[in-house]
């Protein structure tokens, strides 16, 4: 049989659009010895019959078909498949540098990492552009010593990066030993998994280059459905802490900390992604009434929190009825526009203020060059150098 070193999971849905673009990507990578287990969920286009083409080509792909489920289901059955050393679990409409697998399982190998976490930002559809974003790897935030661990880096295990699956590679041992999976649940089925591999690996390591480009502003994707199942995110953090307080682990200080601000985070960005007023209501509501309780998230000094305008939202959800919290955040979206205004003018009164100093230089300039003395000096100049150039 031959040597796997890293086994690509990659779950489909519809996605014959980008196909050939995220195929070439994997199959182009330098590293060779792979696997790309390809994993179709029900697609309703001819997502199947192009990958079923590609494996024709290259017997390094595996096409598997489930019925309609979701991306964690299909990320656990390629998971059940895959025979590699280590695992990377891939969307399959993003752009990936062609030496993405070489250079992360060079990296686990050289420190023998239960996880490597990569650089990553996104690409634009409408604009084209690359936009960096530095949440997924924010390096002010890594401690010195490379391997680290939960026990290394402390509180910000779970804010050095996005609990994203698709810039972390994961060793097949470790997650076998703990038996970590996705969940299966509509949208943020990922969470779970990405949590809990952050908070036990004993050694992470890092690849500080951007290696994966996330596609953002595609026609459809599965954020711009996400009112449909508003509760999806909560219900991730649940069974997080549910594990958690089995482990013991809500114990430690450290790991209370990184669970409430993470809790934080993925909360506010879940409602702020709401597309439907509907849904925005039932998560605002049940955040309010159970669910930062049930979560075990509590109102401490706001030292305790990474980010003030998570830990302002906070107070707010706490104190004020949806009426009154959508009151608030129209004020603040006024105040910012204004704001806004504010720093454009000030902008063009300094464009101004510049275009002025150039059209007054512009003036004494061309006055200068209209005197005596000036154009004798330049007649001077003249004879100077044609003399010169004669010897």
């Amino acid at each position: 049989m031959r040597e796997v070193k890293v086994s690509v999971i990659m779950p489909f849905h519809n996605g014959a659009e980008y196909i050939d673009e995220t195929m070439k990507a994997v199959l182009g990578q330098t590293l060779k010895e792979i696997e790309i287990i390809c994993v179709d969920d029900e697609s309703t286009d001819q997502t199947v019959m192009h990958l079923q083409e590609y494996a024709k080509k290259d017997d390094r792909i595996t096409v598997l078909q489930q019925k309609k489920a979701n991306a964690g289901v299909a990320r656990n059955l390629g998971m059940q498949n895959a025979v590699g050393e280590y695992l990377l679990f891939l969307d399959s409409d993003d752009l990936f540098e062609e030496d993405l697998l070489e250079k992360m399982y060079a990296a686990c190998k050289a420190c023998r990492a239960d996880v490597c976490v990569c650089d990553a930002d996104q690409y634009d559809m409408q604009r084209g552009e690359y936009i960096d974003k530095p949440q997924y790897l924010r390096k002010k935030l890594l401690p010195e010593q490379i391997p680290f661990s939960q026990n290394t880096i402390g509180k910000y295990i779970l804010y050095f990066t996005t609990s994203v699956p698709w810039n972390k590679m994961v060793s097949r041992s470790f997650i076998d030993v703990y038996g970590i999976q996705f969940q299966d649940i509509t949208r943020a089925n990922d969470q779970y998994f990405s949590i809990m591999t952050l908070l036990l690996a004993e050694r992470i390591t890092i690849v500080n280059e951007k290696l994966v480009h996330y596609r953002v502003k595609q026609k459809e994707n599965l954020t711009t459905k996400f009112s449909e199942t508003p509760l999806c995110a909560y219900e991730s953090m649940l069974a997080v802490k549910s594990t958690l307080e089995n482990m013991n682990l809500l114990e430690k200080p450290e790991v209370r900390c990184a669970f409430d601000n993470k809790i934080l985070n993925l909360m506010i960005y879940s409602l702020n992604i709401q597309n439907t007023a509907e849904g925005y209501k039932v998560l605002y509501e049940t955040l309010k009434d159970e669910g930062f309780a049930n979560l075990g998230l509590v109102l401490r000094d706001d030292s305790y929190y990474f980010n003030e305008a998570e830990y302002q939202n906070l107070n707010y959800i706490l104190e004020c009825s949806y009426d009154e919290y959508l009151l608030v955040k129209n004020r603040e979206y006024r105040d910012t526009i204004n704001r806004k205004n504010i720093q454009y003018k000030d902008m063009v009164m300094q464009r101004d203020g510049i275009e002025k100093q150039l059209k007054a230089a512009e003036k004494e300039l061309r006055y200068i060059k209209s005197t005596k003395r000036y154009k004798m000096i330049a007649g001077l100049t003249r004879i100077y150098h044609k003399i010169f150039r004669k010897q």
